[in-house]
Order: structure tokens, then C-alpha cells, then sequence
């Protein structure tokens, strides 16, 4: 079958490089205009046969160019032509879009399923990565791709749509932790009218103040009482129904919307907070959620710094939690940032530790004030004993670190006593809270006031 998969010839465009319109100077390959024009006159005459576009993309390749420069990027993506590379006769051309995107077309060989095309693609993927994480170092590098197919019976007999096709199904690939090879559907048009649906609406929902700040509550492990929460949102529509972060999220954080969606929750933990400290009520520390894109933009330093001059709130009751992943992607930009935040005195968390491939030595470099394990560890409502043993290895760790150490997703009285007994700080989950509304999570402050 391997001359009926479509062949790529790719280098590092992250990196500066020169191209032109006969091809990228760095490879052999067509320029992204000749790959088009290839195609579609291929598609014009195909007759009966089928033709596969192949759209794949290196996921956190960035961290390596970032990490150990743009020439081992370069090794890496010509070692990686090297491994895909072959010669043969249902070839029909190649071309990289951009970056460590690309694309190829070729035959499908009589007799082959689009689902057996598929599985081989995903299996050769998966090999790979295994050989290229050990040569690179890098635990959490990963192919994703998409893949769509013309024949006679498609609906588009234009490149153009056949190649946005595979590009689409290459995206749902990049969400997917696992399978990260994807057939497409034409049912993901239907989520992408649903994205820009959402998207359309999320101006109007800030402005009309329908997005809710909901609190889950943090319990201090050894005296059980509250000691802090974490601002979650959620969007409540004029009609009272809600649609859930997960149902909107990544609709924002893909459109960068988030930006404001973040900003808006800043704001309204700030104001909440300075509320309470007028009107002399017990006030608990609050940690927000920081997205990735922030990273690209660090405008977030200059707002954070004008809510504070706005509100006056000691910092010592903000904490802003930036996820595992964010930290490996770009080290020195988080870096940058984390201490820009703690320029404020605010606290800094490394949130879903352990959710995907763990830098350790991330701990020793990040000036990272508490960890969070990630509710993975505690995926079964009984603790194996090898999730124990690493469970009281990062708790150990982070103690030795002098970080403090946080697991979310509690759900049962043997967790909870399980974390007391290796000396977990903080818990949260719905073992003792879900998420809560302002007004709920102001009675249960009220409430441990006067227990006090």
C-alpha cells in the first residue's frame, strides 16, 4: 500500500526561509499554487479511481524549535521526509501550506477502503512518533492528520474544497488526544456552522452580561475548611438555559475570543472581591484560569495591573492557574509571564499537572507556587496502587520544592483521606463542592464567617 499513500518533502517554514511560486526552496516540493492547480487537473480526469489529500501537521513541534533552535527543527523535519518519502507511480504531488503543515495527494489502490487507508495512515503515525520522541526528546510530539477523499460520487470536484476537507478533519484530529488520524465527514460542516454560530453570539453574551462566574470551592486538606476557589464560567442564556464551557470553549479559544471571555471573568472576580472587602465580609482567595493564547499577546500583564489599580484588592487573593501544557509549549514566553504576574504578588499554579507528558524539570526552572494534579490520578472511584505511588511521588516532589500541592477531582471520602494521609494541601472537587453560583458561594463563605 505505501505507493498509494501520498508522499511529503517538507522543512521548517517556522524558521525564516525563502519560497517561490515554482516551489520552497528548502525541499522539492510544489509551491502550495502548483500543488492546486496539480490537483484539480488530476481530479478533472480520474475517472473511476479515488484520490486521497492527506493533511498533516507535527503537534508541539513548536517546542522543539523553541527549545533546541530552528536548525534541530530543520533535522527534524527532513528526517521526517526521509521516513515518508518514497518513489512510485500513483504519486501525484506534494506541497507544504505553511510552517510544519502540509499537504499531499495521491491514488488510492483498487481495494482499499477509505477506513483501511486510514488505519494504515494512523499506524504509520504512531510508529513514528515513537521513533521520533526518542531521537528528539520530546514525549509529547505527535502527527495529526486529516484525510479526505474525491471520487466520482463527491460532492466537490474542486481542490481547493477537497484539501479544506482533510484540513478540517485534521483540526477534530489536533483536538483528539488519542486517535489523532481523522476521516472526514461531511457532518463537520455541521460543527463548523455550530462554531461560527457561538462565535457570532459570545460579543453580545459579555456585553448582556450572560456569562455567569460560577466558584468551586478549595478545601485545606488537614482542617477541612474552605480557603479558596477557582472562577469558572458559564454561560446562562436570556431564556435561563445554559450552554456549558465545553460546549463553547474551544469555539473561543480557536477564534481568540477568549481573550475577552478571560478578561471579562478577571473583571468580575475583582469587582466581587472588592465588594466583599467593603462591606467587611470574609473574602477567600480566588485563582483564574489563564488560556494559552495569552502567551502570543501578554497584554494580559497590563490589564491585570489596571484591575488592581482599579479595585484594590490585595493581591495575595488573586492567583492565576496556567495549564501543563502552556508551560511546555513555549517555556521562556511562560517564564515571562509568570513573572510578570507575580511582579503583582500574585500567586502562580501550574494547573492539569500530569494531564499529558510531565517536564519534571519544569518544577526546579518555573518559579510555580502550587501544583495541581490533574484529575486523571483519581480516575477510579477506588485508588489502584500504582496511582498511589505516584500520586505521593508529586506530593513528595512538590514538598521537597516548597510548592504547594492541590488535587482536583475528588469524589469520594477514600480519596480525600488517601491525600490527608500523604500530605496533600488542598483538595477540590464535588466530593465537597461542584461549581457554585456567586450568590451560593457567598452564603457558604457567610456560613464559615460566623462558624469562626
Amino acid at each position: 500500500m505505501n505507493d498509494s499513500l501520498m508522499e511529503q518533502k517538507i522543512t521548517n517554514k517556522s524558521a525564516p526561509a525563502e519560497t517561490s511560486a515554482a516551489g520552497d526552496s528548502l525541499a522539492e516540493l510544489d509551491s502550495y499554487e502548483a500543488f492546486l492547480q496539480k490537483l484539480q487537473q488530476t481530479i478533472n480526469n480520474m475517472g473511476d479511481r479515488r484520490i486521497a489529500i492527506i493533511y498533516t501537521d507535527i503537534k508541539h513541534f513548536k517546542y522543539i524549535n523553541d527549545t533546541y533552535g530552528y536548525q534541530v527543527g530543520d533535522a527534524l523535519l527532513r528526517d521526517f521526509v526521509k521516513e515518508m518519502s518514497t518513489s512510485g507511480s500513483h504519486i501525484i504531488c506534494c506541497s507544504r501550506v505553511y510552517s510544519d503543515n502540509f499537504v499531499s495527494a495521491g491514488y488510492v489502490e483498487e481495494g482499499v477502503t477509505n477506513e483501511a487507508l486510514r488505519d494504515y495512515i494512523h499506524q504509520v503515525n504512531l510508529e513514528r512518533e515513537i521513533q521520533f520522541r526518542e531521537k528528539y526528546l520530546n514525549s509529547r510530539l505527535k502527527f495529526c492528520t486529516g484525510i479526505s477523499i474525491v471520487d466520482k460520487n463527491s460532492r466537490s470536484f474542486d481542490a481547493e474544497t477537497a484539501v479544506s476537507n482533510a484540513n478540517l478533519a485534521r483540526k477534530v484530529a489536533k483536538e483528539m488526544e488519542e486517535d489523532c488520524c481523522v476521516l472526514f465527514d461531511h457532518s463537520m460542516m455541521e460543527g463548523i456552522k455550530r462554531e461560527v454560530e457561538i462565535t457570532s453570539q459570545i460579543p453580545k453574551a459579555i456585553a448582556n452580561h450572560e456569562l455567569k462566574v460560577y466558584y468551586q470551592p478549595k478545601i485545606e486538606t488537614e482542617s477541612l475548611k474552605l480557603i479558596g476557589a477557582e472562577a469558572l464560567v458559564r454561560w446562562q442564556k436570556p431564556d435561563g438555559s445554559f450552554v456549558y464551557p465545553d460546549q463553547f470553549i474551544p469555539f473561543v479559544e480557536r477564534s481568540g475570543q477568549i481573550v475577552d471571555v478571560d478578561y471579562y471573568v478577571y473583571r468580575e472576580v475583582f469587582r466581587f472581591l472588592a465588594d466583599r472587602l467593603a462591606a467587611g465580609s470574609k473574602v477567600v482567595p480566588v485563582s483564574l484560569n489563564v488560556s494559552r493564547i495569552h502567551l502570543s499577546k501578554m497584554s494580559i500583564l497590563e490589564y491585570v495591573r489596571d484591575l488592581f489599580e482599579e479595585y484594590r484588592i490585595p493581591a495575595e487573593l488573586i492567583e492565576f492557574e496556567l495549564t501543563e501544557s502552556i508551560y511546555l509549549d513555549n517555556t521562556e514566553r511562560a517564564l515571562e509571564l509568570v513573572t510578570g504576574l507575580h511582579n503583582f504578588g500574585t500567586k502562580v499554579s501550574m494547573d492539569d499537572f500530569g494531564s499529558g507528558f510531565s517536564s519534571l524539570n519544569l518544577l526546579s526552572r518555573l518559579p510555580i507556587d502550587t501544583i495541581k494534579l490533574d484529575r486523571v490520578f483519581l480516575k477510579d472511584d477506588t485508588l489502584q496502587e500504582s496511582d498511589k505511588i505516584v500520586i505521593s511521588c508529586v506530593v513528595d516532589m512538590a514538598r521537597r520544592l516548597r510548592i504547594v500541592s492541590l488535587c482536583e477531582g475528588v469524589e469520594t471520602p477514600e480519596q480525600s483521606d488517601y491525600l490527608k494521609e500523604i500530605g496533600c494541601q488542598i483538595q477540590q472537587g464535588y466530593y465537597f463542592s461542584k461549581p457554585i453560583s456567586q450568590e451560593q458561594f457567598e452564603k457558604l463563605m457567610d456560613r464559615e464567617q460566623v462558624s469562626v
